[in-house]
């Protein structure tokens, strides 16, 4: 599931681990017309679910409240 937020693209992927769901995204900020390179940003320990719907929520939640504390 992607999510556009700001000028970055959120990608949450929640993986199957026996009967939970490991949540995980990607943050990613493609480069400006000053910069050369773009930004990404992998987190892979963000919790675990009992439904992918969960994962996914939580992983674009966490997602967002870091772009917001960090950039």
């Amino acid at each position: 599931m992607k999510v556009e937020y700001q000028e970055w693209t959120i990608e949450s992927r929640p993986e199957q681990t026996g009967h939970y769901w490991h949540s995980r995204c990607s943050v990613e900020r493609q480069p400006s017309e000053d910069q050369a390179d773009g930004q990404i940003f992998n987190f892979s320990d963000i919790g675990y679910f009992d439904t992918a719907s969960a994962a996914h929520l939580r992983a674009i939640g966490w997602a967002k409240a870091w772009l917001d504390e960090n950039f």
